[in-house]
């Protein structure tokens, strides 16, 4: 009597191969998900934290002054962050609008309605579709009513 063969077959080698390469893609992208997803989180926190500043001088400001010039410069404005242990520059873009300029004293209104822009570059492209986008650019903006105490 013949003794069944042991042992794997070429088949079921090769079906075991592409099985642990799935699986081995899949993990590997769910990593790099979460990092862009990290780096995203990020930038969305320095831009609020951004806004949050210049909401601060906003505040501090006495309606009807001339803006400070760091308001009115169009300059980026380059944050070092930390990423991977190396120190990394982002350049966030911010911009200050005035409905009627009577909080910087252009008119004699009474109140006024400041728009806070805060914008920054993601360098991160779609994924999904294999697009990677060059002008990424995504957007903070907080409308801040101001008026003059009575």
């Amino acid at each position: 009597m013949r003794r069944p063969k042991s042992g794997f077959s070429l088949a079921e080698c090769i079906i075991a191969l592409l099985v642990a390469a799935l699986a081995l893609v899949t993990f590997l992208s769910v990593f790099s998900s979460g990092s862009r997803h990290a780096v995203q989180s990020r930038n969305r926190t320095v831009a609020i934290l951004m806004a949050e500043t210049l909401f601060d001088e906003i505040e501090a400001h006495p309606y009807g002054e001339p803006a400070p010039t760091w308001w009115t410069s169009q300059s980026d404005q380059p944050v070092e962050v930390i990423v991977d242990g190396r120190p990394q520059q982002m350049l966030f873009h911010k911009r200050i609008d005035y409905a009627n300029g009577s909080f910087i004293g252009n008119t004699n209104g009474n109140e006024d309605l400041l728009t806070i822009t805060i914008s920054w570059r993601e360098n991160v492209g779609d994924r999904q579709s294999g697009v990677v986008v060059p002008q990424d650019n995504k957007v903070l903006s907080l409308e801040v009513p101001v008026w003059r105490k009575l």
